[in-house]
């Protein structure tokens, strides 16, 4: 889980390049890649979008999925045009399935569309045997993330998703947006009020002052009912241990050889 890679120049693209390059050489294995919004800056050009592809092809992950934030919304066309994805979208792997839903509007707050707000109301309804996850721009209002009651960093409208999260079994809500290190107060929260979400910031791939390079990797066993979230820093090129996250599962993982795979529907 990746966000806010969005360097501002041709100088910033040193941070992705740097986590892809971290990813490459020490942290093999990766099945696929997510980003939680704003892959470019709402000015990029075709020029930057190349660059960004041929950049994370470097990754050796074979899979990658995205969903927009605020600033991809700004340059739709062109994002549009290199990522051709609907507005809300499923991964599946094995018996996980993460459910992406892009922002629509240009407003810093993220915006959901009611297509999407119901789409997502039926795979939560019904999610069978699966294990499921959320990703979105920002997060829910109400989700206990330190910036989640800002207007400008949170879902509009969020009291929708908030009324059925706790009968729901969202394992997991992840989002970016914030830029704040994952190690800062409230980056994850497991959230009582709404089901037991587990509610993660992802933290922002541009580094900023006092703020390295960082990404979450979520870290799925065969048979396991046990997720671990680690927290990577790119820049140092290591884990913090002191941020591993031990997430108990409703139901064990099944399908580790599973090919990750889109389902729209």
């Amino acid at each position: 889980m990746l966000s806010d890679i969005q360097p501002v120049d041709v100088a910033g693209r040193k941070d992705f390049e740097c986590a892809v390059e971290d990813v490459r050489t020490h942290v093999p294995g990766i099945d696929l890649a997510v980003v939680a919004g704003d892959l470019l800056q709402s000015r990029s050009t075709e020029d930057d979008f190349e660059w960004f592809l041929r950049t994370r092809a470097r990754a050796g992950i074979s899979n990658w999925f995205e969903v927009a934030g605020n600033h991809d919304v700004r340059n739709r066309a062109l994002f549009r045009r290199y990522f051709p994805v609907p507005d809300h979208y499923a991964i599946d792997v094995g018996n996980v399935r993460m459910l992406c839903l892009s922002d629509v509007a240009s407003s810093s707050a993220t915006e959901v569309s009611a297509e999407a707000f119901a789409w997502w109301q039926r795979q939560v309804r019904k999610p069978g045997d699966r294990i499921l996850l959320t990703v979105t721009h920002a997060p829910l209002r109400g989700s206990g993330l330190f910036t989640a009651g800002m207007a400008s960093r949170q879902i509009r409208p969020s009291a929708p998703f908030e009324e059925l999260l706790p009968q729901a079994k969202v394992a997991v809500w992840a989002s970016g947006h914030s830029h704040l290190p994952q190690g800062f107060h409230r980056a994850a929260y497991v959230n009582p009020r709404l089901g037991g979400t587990c509610f993660l910031n992802v933290s922002a791939i541009r580094a900023a002052r006092f703020k390295d390079s960082q990404s979450r990797i979520l870290v799925f066993t065969e048979g396991s009912r046990t997720v671990w979230v680690r927290s990577r820093n790119h820049a140092a090129g290591q884990f913090n241990p002191r941020l591993d996250l031990a997430l108990t599962l409703d139901r064990p993982f099944r399908g580790a050889r599973d090919h990750p795979r889109r389902v729209e529907n």
